[in-house]
């Protein structure tokens, strides 16, 4: 029994426990419980602090052990007459319900909800265990149905992605400096490319590590080499393909000294650079592209160390069967190409001099003037006149007498037998692009079309500019030459790494097929194709090179989210990215990562993301002409060093668990945080629909749900996480972030604390609620949403609406989402299109454009609209597809709604309403 001086020694930590609790100090607060338990065995009320500290920790199973032990000690039952005593059990048993909740022991709390006072907490566990337990434990097989079924990005109204078949970036090998240093023979190393292009940077990266072991004979680079090439496009890996055969078998026949095969580097470059090639080229290029067909058609292995799999076969081998075809239209003609290269290379020309004051090309070298010249002239590069002898003897006789006069007659002669006897580069046209993009421009949907040359697709390029990219050791020689010796030396170095290289090449989008890495739910990799099995390939990467996808799919929060987890966690392993599509608009570093992930900060980003900018190890050297061109853009010093850096390279730090008061966010950071990136997402600054530089919003509510889950991976406490979502259901939140406050959020607009104020968020509630219900599983933390909030699977379906023809411009962008609309009165058949729809979305004091009063307006808000961001779409049959409750789908069927497609840039109507009731047809639930 404890005496009266223990009692208040007891009583005495418990104060000064209190104190530092008030004081957010938990772990000083836990020791002063702790010292109170000890001295007084027999009083509940330290054991009960101590489960609160246990409980703000996120530490919920120490908790509930502590509540435990502490309603033993205070007894049985709610009989207690001592008011204060009863208030503290009933206090216990919430928290303890809570505890249950938040570490997803659903059994264990349905059997204490009858113990819980507090009606609404009861209600609101009871509603989410029933609606959650009937979800499939199974979560390997649920997180892959969420990949197959859910898209990542809003919706694009042209769902025919564009073909960019040649680059326009230096040559950079993946296997860099550093990691030539980190890694000893022993190592196996692997690197992933993403969107590999024209695959410049592969095959750089294959050269220079043949070129170390060739120089270091007793100590090659490492050990295996594992590469994944990975594109959106099928035709880039097609193309790919093509340059593979063309490799091995030159490497081949070189070895056998084979007659004519002096011409196969040639044929390689022409092929690589120019849009127009000579017939002979052609021959080969079929020859070659018969030859994979052949194999990919089949189970049989392309190359012992090259991995394809059917999923990818099929893709390239529909891509190589339409470049078998002969061209039927008159824009693919090499007349009609060759033409169009010429003016439209000549226009990009005087507009850069009309921005910029100057060209921006750089010097013709020695050696290449006469490739400059007649490029110039014709848009083609002339072969060597041993080629020209054996492949295009007519042309041999007008070469000679191009290089004696240069007459404008013999260039005209030219001409005239080029656009007889060449043809164009297939390689370079994605022919479904094609036809859907003049398909679209037919229907005025795009600029106009009158010529031919308007439905050119974008072909365009000067390969006089691959003499600064690619290696180059003598100065004395023409494109076709430095190109055609680049790819022998390729070969030569692709034939010593074949023992121990695998290659990887798989068609699909970046984020996807990352994340189905990361979780070893790849079909692609499900069964062994042409020989090789892909069980054992890694899912962990030294590099990984992403281009500039990120401009396109969410900048660096999406870099982070899906590349930091493929990355090597025992080596300097690092993901690289550029920024491509829009440069001038970040003043900064830090600007460009306020604008993404809205969050600027150094340290907090490699809190949270595990990663920390490094310098590049290919930074861009000085150029005067480059640096003349940014002075005149009136930039920072900061501004102009993001603009001139290149690739911008992030190393991976190592992942830890947050600690409050540490490395953690405070809760009121953690919320605006997180609210500000769920209304950025939902209601994004409006943005011109054509403009040179654009900043895409891409991110649909999917990457929010993403990103909660990492989060709690972080140990950020599931009660903190649960407030948010759990607001978040209902009709309106309180907080201190803003929307969006101009079209680039700056680091001083992350920083920014507004006082605490109501948002409605009720048009999104019932997309939320819908991904809350299907991510249930998937979230590594338990949480209590409002009653009826959550819904079990048997009651989310997919639905589908056929939209009528419409007309507008612009829809290869990611910015398009189904809105549902009450009419409030006959008045309003539409909501209205423009800034005054976000206005009203953004609860803006001024409606301009829709004479409403803000009172009015907000009702409207929270009763007349629904919107959906997770959407996919089908161009073909103009068909939208979205997952939802059946429950919010019925009410809006009662309630005469009409769903339009609307644009987030402008905020604009795409389509006419269609009738929900009669319009919204479900193809399936999601249990099925």
């Amino acid at each position: 029994m404890a005496t009266e001086n223990t009692e208040t020694s007891a009583e005495a930590a418990r104060k000064r426990g209190n104190e530092l609790y008030k004081k957010g100090n938990l772990g000083a607060a836990e020791i002063e419980y702790k010292n109170a338990a000890a001295l007084a065995p027999d009083d509940p009320s330290p054991l009960s602090n101590l489960s609160s500290v246990k409980f703000e920790l996120g530490q919920y199973a120490a908790a509930s052990e502590y509540i435990l032990k502490a309603l033993r000690l205070a007894g049985d039952g709610d009989g207690d007459s001592d008011e204060v005593a009863l208030r503290k059990k009933r206090t216990l048993r919430e928290r303890l319900g809570k505890c249950y909740m938040h570490e997803s022991r659903f059994g264990e709390a349905r059997e204490i909800l009858d113990e819980l006072s507090d009606e609404s907490l009861a209600d609101s566990t009871r509603s989410t265990v029933d609606a959650l337990a009937p979800w499939s434990n199974d979560v390997e097989s649920h997180r892959k149905m969420v990949f197959d079924r859910l898209p990542r990005y809003q919706a694009h109204l042209d769902d025919v992605a564009e073909y960019y078949a040649t680059g326009h970036d230096m040559v950079q090998p993946l296997f860099d400096e550093a990691l030539f240093k980190s890694c000893s023979p022993k190592d196996n190393v692997s690197l992933m490319f993403c969107g590999t292009g024209d695959a410049r940077n592969l095959f750089m990266t294959l050269l220079v590590v043949s070129v170390f072991d060739m120089q270091s004979p007793t100590k090659q680079a490492c050990n295996d080499i594992h590469i994944t090439i990975l594109d959106l496009k099928p035709a880039a890996i097609a193309r790919t393909l093509i340059f593979f055969d063309m490799l091995v078998i030159f490497a081949h026949l070189r070895s056998r000294k084979t007659p004519g095969i002096e011409d196969e580097p040639a044929i390689m470059a022409y092929l690589f650079a120019a849009q127009v090639i000579p017939a002979a080229v052609n021959k080969k290029l079929q020859a070659h592209i018969n030859g994979l067909i052949s194999t990919l058609e089949t189970d049989e292995e392309v190359f012992d160390w090259l991995f394809v799999p059917e999923s990818t076969r099929k893709q390239v081998v529909y891509v190589l069967k339409q470049w078998q075809k002969p061209l039927q239209a008159n824009y693919y003609s090499a007349p009609v190409i060759r033409r169009t290269v010429k003016h439209r290379l000549t226009a990009q020309r005087f507009q850069r001099i009309a921005m910029y004051g100057q060209s921006l090309a750089k010097d013709t070298l020695p050696g290449f003037e006469r490739d400059r010249k007649i490029f110039d002239e014709l848009a083609i590069l002339l072969p060597t006149e041993d080629f020209a002898r054996r492949r295009d003897p007519p042309l041999v006789a007008l070469m000679d007498e191009y290089d004696k006069t240069g007459s404008r007659e013999v260039i005209n002669q030219i001409r005239s037998h080029v656009d007889a006897a060449w043809v164009t580069n297939l390689t370079l046209i994605d022919f479904d692009h094609v036809e859907s993009l003049i398909a679209y421009k037919e229907n005025g949907l795009g600029e106009k079309v009158s010529t031919d040359e308007d439905r050119v697709p974008t072909i365009e390029s000067d390969p006089l500019e691959l003499v600064h990219m690619l290696p180059n050791d003598s100065q004395d020689m023409g494109v076709l030459d430095m190109v055609g010796g680049f790819f022998a030396s390729v070969s030569y170095g692709l034939i010593q790494l074949s023992g121990r290289l695998t290659i990887e090449a798989l068609a699909g989008e970046m984020t996807d097929t990352m994340d189905r890495i990361r979780w070893g739910c790849l079909e692609a990799r499900s069964r062994p194709a042409g020989g090789i099995d892909p069980s054992e390939f890694p899912r962990k990467y030294d590099r990984i090179h992403m281009s500039n996808i990120p401009d396109y799919v969410g900048g660096l929060l999406t870099a982070a989210m899906y590349g930091r987890p493929l990355l090597r966690e025992e080596s300097t392993s690092n993901l690289r990215l550029t920024v491509l599509l829009n440069p001038p608009e970040f003043g900064s570093h830090e600007h460009f990562q306020a604008e993404y992930m809205m969050m600027h900060d150094k340290k907090r980003i490699a809190d949270h993301f595990s990663i920390a900018r490094i310098v590049s190890p290919h930074a861009e050297q000085p150029s005067p002409e480059r640096d003349e061109v940014l002075s005149s853009m009136n930039l920072s010093d900061a501004g102009r060093r993001f603009m001139s850096e290149g690739y911008i390279v992030w190393e991976k730090c190592p992942v830890k668990k947050l600690s409050r008061g540490k490395d953690m966010l405070p809760r009121p950071a953690l919320e605006k945080w997180l609210h500000a990136l769920f209304l950025k997402t939902c209601v994004p600054y409006p943005r011109e629909k054509w403009t040179g530089s654009p900043v895409y919003s891409p991110l649909n509510l999917t990457a929010w749900m993403r990103l909660v889950a990492h989060l709690a991976d972080l140990c950020y406490p599931a009660h903190w996480l649960s407030g948010v979502v759990s607001a978040l259901c209902g009709d309106t939140i309180t907080t201190t972030a803003s929307f969006p406050r101009r079209l680039v959020t700056s680091p001083a607009d992350v920083d920014a604390t507004l006082p605490a104020h109501s948002v409605r968020v009720s048009p999104w509630t019932a997309e939320f609620t819908t991904l809350l219900s299907i991510w249930s599983r998937l979230l590594p933390f338990g949480f209590v949403a409002p009653p009826r909030a959550l819904v079990p699977p048997a009651e989310l379906a997919e639905f589908a609406i056929s939209f009528p023809a419409f007309e507008d411009l612009q829809l290869r962008v990611p910015h398009f989402v189904l809105l549902f609309w009450k009419s409030p009165s006959e008045k309003y058949e539409a909501p209205p299109s423009g800034t005054a729809l976000w206005q009203i979305l953004r609860e803006d004091d001024e409606g301009r454009g829709w004479a409403v009063p803000l009172t009015k307006r907000n009702k409207i808000k929270a009763e007349c609209l629904r919107i959906f961001t997770a959407v996919t779409y089908v161009a073909a049959t103009r068909t939208a597809s979205f997952w939802c409750r059946k429950d919010v789908v019925q009410l809006m069927r009662d309630g005469g709604w009409k769903v339009f497609f609307w644009r987030k840039d402008t905020w604009t109507q795409v389509t006419k309403g269609v009738d929900v009731k009669d319009g919204v047809v479900m193809r399936g639930l999601w249990s099925e």
